[in-house]
């Protein structure tokens, strides 16, 4: 029971500290961790296969027993190289910059900044070329230096204000110190060209060079809006023509069409009259043609009457005739007739009195018939 309490009192604890202890001492003489930014190498010194092992060995926990294996740890990111002009701090200004001389001898100063990274899965190789620490970094700089030299010394005055031409030595440059540090296992990612700083004469001088320049270039903007100026105007002046020329066109045009719509509706109308006047001229032939027959008709009728009114003279009816007017003259107001030995109703009888003979010595007269002779007689003589 007491050696239980004494279990539990002492014993644990300190067989965890132990543990711990143990842990904490293997971690720091066996094992090694390799940060989410960088990439272990690992050389093995004792062993039978000793050396570099040919392998980049990425973040996380790795085996580093401290007499066999031996670590180097080499940052993975994209880094900078600020070769620029810097305070140190001391009172006077760190020269890290690239000091070249233009084609055309002058003292120029270049600011450079490169951005680069040390080539994935050739770290190790890096490590056996050129060997432990940030030697890398230092050849790096001098072949940039190297390299900025050779490329920025072949500007001349002109080319230190223009930027196209900073555009492409920095192209130059970057494409060069990829060449060379290719088998240094580095990678160049860019070449960016901060600040050309020379001197004040030169600054000066360079400054009336684009001056005139510009000059020039206004000037010639100038002539060219001018002569665009002129070209304009001879194109509104085409523009205005053939546009007077399109309304002359259309004018003209719209004459021939009006002259020709007015012919047309002459002759339409021409047509119209000698239509209307043949048309005109076939009635008044038919009417005179047809009252040159009712003419004929009415003369032959009157002949035919007439004919018809002879005959009638000429035979028996003449003596009708001839009573009928005997008795149309008599004056019944001046004669004295006796009713007795006269009967006045008595047709027959009165037209054998007023001379109507007959050869039976008497004469009957229908008195329908004696009136359509009557009529007949008083429309001849109205005609």
């Amino acid at each position: 029971m007491h050696l239980g309490k004494l279990t539990a009192k002492y014993i644990i604890p300190i067989g965890i500290l132990v543990i711990v202890a143990l842990f904490i001492v293997g971690i720091k003489f066996f094992v090694i961790k390799v940060g989410a930014d960088q990439v272990g190498v690992r050389t093995r010194v004792w062993g039978v296969s000793r050396g570099i092992v040919q392998k980049d060995y990425g973040p996380g926990w790795h085996r580093a027993i401290s007499t066999i294996d031996q670590w180097d740890l080499y940052d993975i990111t994209v880094q900078t190289l600020e070769m620029a002009k810097v305070n140190s701090g001391l009172g006077h200004d760190e020269r890290k910059h690239v000091a070249i001389r233009t084609a055309d001898d002058y003292d120029v100063e270049v600011d450079l900044v490169v951005k680069y990274q040390i080539k994935r899965g050739s770290v190790w190789r890096l490590r056996q070329d050129l060997g432990v620490g940030d030697r890398y970094k230092i050849i790096v700089e001098n072949e940039t230096r190297d390299v900025a030299r050779s490329i920025f010394g072949k500007m001349v005055e002109r080319d230190l204000y223009n930027p196209e031409e900073k555009r492409k030595r920095a192209d130059e440059c970057r494409t060069r110190l990829r060449e060379r540090l290719e088998s240094r296992h580095v990678e160049i990612i860019d070449v960016l060209i901060l600040e050309f700083r020379f001197d004040p004469q030169l600054d000066r001088k360079i400054k009336n060079i684009k001056i005139a320049e510009l000059d020039n270039v206004l000037n010639q903007s100038k002539a060219l809006a001018a002569e665009q100026r002129g070209i304009t105007q001879t194109i509104e002046a085409d523009t205005e023509a053939v546009a007077q020329k399109i309304s002359a066109d259309k004018e003209r045009e719209v004459t021939v069409l009006d002259a020709e719509t007015t012919k047309m509706v002459i002759e339409y109308l021409a047509e119209a009259d000698k239509y209307l006047i043949e048309k005109r001229a076939e009635g008044d032939r038919y009417k005179q043609q047809r009252k040159a027959e009712g003419e004929l008709l009415i003369k032959l009728a009157r002949a035919e009457g007439e004919k018809l009114r002879r005959e009638a003279l000429e035979g028996f009816g003449g003596d009708i005739i001839v009573a009928m007017e005997a008795a149309r003259n008599f004056n019944l107001a001046d004669i004295n007739i006796s009713t007795i030995d006269l009967d006045l109703l008595d047709v027959d009888e009165m037209a054998t009195r007023l001379g109507v003979s007959d050869e039976k010595g008497k004469i009957r007269v229908d008195t329908q018939t004696f009136e359509e002779i009557k009529q007949r007689m008083e429309k001849s003589d109205s005609q």
